[in-house]
């Protein structure tokens, strides 16, 4: 192994290691710093996870925050990496949370998958606290465009933070899963999209809770979306929303 050396002036004064990636570092505090303007955010227990290949190591890595800080109070001093495979702590004081297996699981089931965002939204815990949907309806005609598949709604109870096993069932037919009680992971090709479908699911369950209270108010129902357009917009997603962005 070579030995380490600092790779600039920002990182002396971080003591990060050379092979440590300043752009993934900072883009999870930008990120964090976008979830916390959105107040999305709740105590320390929210994350972000980025895959990276690093060619320090010859191996895939996880860059994420580690226990006891929140995102909106994260610093590059509290950023660990972790080997994928081994869940090994490469850098960093300490380790993520017990959550982190749940990350990493999603990335290691799915290969096309470079980062998540996991949160513990308000709106989504109250409404799955009274509603209990197992399949989710829109009342938007966007929101269903941005996932890009269904949501992943588990049984009350399911905590996938601590038992993995029920991921390799769901991962490769949803970009989001909702733990009802508990909040919700995102995931996508880069953290933009995993960030996108995070709040973009999270409105949708606010205009829910809207739409519902104005109809009890008024006596009218609510229009939902119906089952043939949010088909057509899960398929339709990659080409009207990243559609530009492809080669």
């Amino acid at each position: 192994m070579p030995e380490l050396k600092l790779a600039d002036t920002e990182s002396l004064k971080s003591g990060l290691p050379a092979w440590f990636d300043l752009a993934i570092g900072n883009s999870i505090l930008q990120y964090g710093q976008r979830l916390a303007a959105r107040q999305l955010l709740v105590n320390t227990l929210g994350n972000i996870a980025i895959r990276s290949h690093c060619p320090y190591w010859r191996r895939e890595v996880v860059y994420t925050k580690y226990r006891g800080v929140s995102l909106e109070e994260c610093g590059l001093e509290h950023l660990a990496v972790l080997d994928l495979q081994s869940n090994k702590l490469l850098h960093g004081r300490f380790r993520p949370s017990v959550g982190h297996q749940m990350h990493r699981e999603i990335m290691r089931c799915r290969s096309d998958v470079n980062a998540t965002v996991h949160l513990h939204p308000n709106d989504v815990i109250s409404f799955f606290a009274v509603m209990r949907w197992q399949e989710m309806e829109y009342v938007s005609n966007d929101t269903a465009l941005v996932m890009g598949k269904p949501p992943c709604i588990l049984g009350e109870g399911v905590n996938i933070e601590l038992d993995v096993s029920a991921i390799r069932q769901c991962a490769h037919d949803t970009n989001c899963i909702v733990m009802p009680g508990h909040g919700i992971t995102s995931f996508g090709r880069d953290l933009s999209e995993a960030f996108h479908r995070a709040v973009a699911f999270t409105a949708e369950i606010t205009r829910l809770i809207t739409s519902q209270c104005l109809s009890a108010a008024t006596g009218k129902s609510v229009l939902y979306t119906s089952e043939e357009q949010v088909r057509q917009m899960y398929e339709l997603g990659e080409q009207v929303i990243y559609g530009s962005q492809l080669k």
